[in-house]
């Protein structure tokens, strides 16, 4: 790869020399060492490539900024821009092999640049290619606000973003509110069921046992009905059924009447309980968050790093910075199967309790 002796890698600030192992960003353009390029994780002008930058190349003077003087260095470096213009369509030759229409050099097919003099090729399957998206981090939303000045308890918006991951056009207005008190129609519906979707494992186990404790409370202050209910319905489920008479009906909602109350205690702790989640759970899951922020930035503190890497294009290892917001992400978001699980558990608990 052969870049002008003018050009700096904007990693290390120094000069290119054709002795170096360049890498180019795939999407705007930018020349880097290699070595550069792995240790920062990600292109240079990463946080401009949403707003559709594009590499000009050095300042030269009234020279061409798309295109390089030769040096003497085999320079025909041709640099892209946003123009149609300067994407080429690569095309194969005699022998069935892709190569690319500004030097003729054979290129791989998907390659969104070529690798010997750097001519941007029509690729359109071409993906700008973000480790956010490969472990479904909603990078848009997170992208929102990383430029956002803005703080939640000294926390940065983008912070928050990559620890809420879904709906953060919900949550974060929210959060800069910090109202103590609002309102939430999904944790109204699916009570600590929502919390531990959320992530919220404390408050969630906290009102389950709650919720349980007040149907056994209520089960034990109508211990003889509610036997004297399963009893008569084990008795005459064919009947109720099948041929009800005015007798067997009359038996029924006597007998019902007297389990009335146990499952009015039952049903309106309930629903108290869901109005109370509703209410709270905003402030519970802002809590949440800072807690997830707090742990994190602390651990760095005092020293702690990211080592792991995760699977990229060519094996390229994860900025620490890159790495932080994926583990951010993993440790806020969603899960599917917490509420599942607890669902399951606490039919268990329910059934084995009810048999003593």
């Amino acid at each position: 790869m052969f870049i002008n002796s003018n050009e700096k890698c904007p990693v290390c600030d120094r000069n290119f020399n054709n002795e170096d192992d360049i890498v180019i960003c795939p999407y705007c353009g930018t020349p880097h060492h290699r070595e550069c390029y792995y240790s920062l994780g990600h292109c240079f002008n990463f946080d401009k490539h949403k707003e559709g930058f594009d590499y000009k190349g050095a300042e030269s003077n009234g020279a061409d900024d798309n295109l390089h003087e030769d040096n003497g260095i085999n320079n025909t470096y041709s640099r892209p821009n946003q123009e149609s213009e300067y994407y080429h369509q690569p095309y194969s030759n005699d022998d069935g092999k892709t190569v690319c229409p500004q030097c003729g050099a054979e290129i791989n097919r998907d390659a969104p640049f070529c690798s010997q003099c750097g001519a941007r090729q029509n690729n359109p399957q071409y993906k700008e290619y973000s480790p956010f998206n490969e472990f479904n981090i909603n990078n848009t939303a997170r992208q929102k606000y990383e430029k956002d000045t803005r703080t939640i308890d000294g926390k940065s918006l983008s912070d928050v973003a990559a620890v809420v991951r879904t709906n953060t056009e919900k949550f974060i207005p929210k959060f800069l509110k910090n109202k103590k008190v609002s309102w939430n129609w999904s944790a109204f519906i699916f009570g600590p069921y929502y919390l531990l979707f959320r992530k919220m494992y404390k408050q969630g186990i906290i009102f389950l046992a709650l919720n349980l404790i007040v149907s056994f409370i209520a089960n034990g202050l109508f211990a003889d009905e509610a036997a004297a209910f399963v009893s008569f319905l084990n008795e005459n489920y064919q009947n109720i059924y099948t041929n009800p008479g005015n007798e067997l009906i009359n038996q029924f909602t006597e007998i019902y009447r007297s389990i009335l109350p146990m499952m009015l205690i039952i049903i309106g702790a309930n629903f108290i309980l869901h109005l109370i989640i509703a209410m709270f759970s905003d402030s519970f899951y802002r809590a949440k968050t800072l807690d997830v922020l707090n742990k994190v930035d602390n651990n760095l503190a005092d020293g702690g790093s990211f080592t792991s890497t995760m699977p990229m294009s060519e094996d390229l290892p994860l900025s620490q910075s890159d790495m932080r917001k994926l583990y951010l992400g993993k440790l806020g978001g969603t899960s599917i199967f917490s509420p599942i699980i607890a669902y399951l558990a606490l039919d268990l608990i329910t059934s084995l309790i009810s048999r003593l």
